[in-house]
C-alpha cells in the first residue's frame, strides 16, 4: 500500500510539474491568429451575419434566442449594440466598431502588447460573436473560446512579448506555469 504522503507528492508532481513559458507563447500567438483569421474571414459578411433585420444570412434575433435558451447570461452581440443604440450610435457603426475591436485584440495577442487586456477583450468579443452566430458555428469556435479563457487567467506576459521588453520582465514561477498547462490539458482531454 502506498503511503499518504507519497500519493500527495505524486499528485503535486502531476499538477505542478515545472514548465517554461514556451507553451504560453504558442497558445497566445495561436489564439491571437485564430481571432484575427476569424475576424478577417467574416469581414465581408459581418453586417449580414450580425444584422438584426431580416436581410441577414440568419436573423440575429433567432440566433440569440437559441443562445438564450442555453444560457441567459451568455454574451451576445446585442449586449454591445443595444447600449450603443441608446447612446445614439447606429447599429451598423456599432457592429463595425465591434469587428475592428475584435481584429485589434487578436493582433495585440499575436504581437504580445497589452496581453491581459487583449485576452479579456478578445474573449468577450469572440463570445458575443459566437453567441449571436451560433447557427453558423463549428468546433473551432469552442476551442478558440477555451484558449482565450485560459489566456485571461494565465501568468502573462511570456518572455516573447512586447510587454516583456517594455516592462521589466522576470521569469514566472515554473510550477505555476506547469499548473496552468496541466489544467488546460485536463480540460481539453475532457472535451
Amino acid at each position: 500500500m502506498i503511503s499518504q504522503p507519497r500519493i500527495w507528492d505524486r499528485f503535486k508532481g502531476f499538477l505542478f510539474q515545472p514548465e517554461t513559458d514556451a507553451w504560453l507563447a504558442s497558445l497566445r500567438i495561436g489564439a491571437g491568429l485564430q481571432v484575427v483569421f476569424y475576424a478577417l474571414s467574416l469581414r465581408g459578411d459581418w453586417m449580414d451575419v450580425f444584422s438584426p433585420n431580416l436581410n441577414g444570412l440568419v436573423n440575429r434575433e433567432i440566433a440569440e434566442a437559441v443562445t438564450a435558451t442555453n444560457s441567459i447570461v451568455a454574451p451576445r452581440m446585442s449586449w454591445l449594440t443595444t447600449p450603443a443604440n441608446h447612446a445614439g450610435m447606429s447599429e451598423g457603426t456599432a457592429l463595425s466598431i465591434t469587428w475592428w475591436l475584435l481584429l485589434i485584440a487578436g493582433g495585440l495577442l499575436v504581437i504580445g502588447l497589452f496581453c491581459r487586456s487583449a485576452a479579456i477583450a478578445a474573449w468577450f468579443l469572440h463570445l458575443c460573436a459566437i453567441g449571436s452566430g451560433e447557427l453558423l458555428l463549428y468546433g473551432a469556435d469552442s476551442f478558440t473560446t477555451i484558449a482565450l479563457f485560459y489566456l485571461m487567467l494565465a501568468p502573462l506576459p511570456d518572455r516573447w512579448t512586447i510587454d516583456a521588453l517594455w516592462k521589466s520582465w522576470h521569469a514566472r514561477d515554473p510550477h505555476l506555469l506547469g499548473l496552468c498547462r496541466r489544467i488546460l490539458q485536463l480540460h481539453l482531454c475532457l472535451v
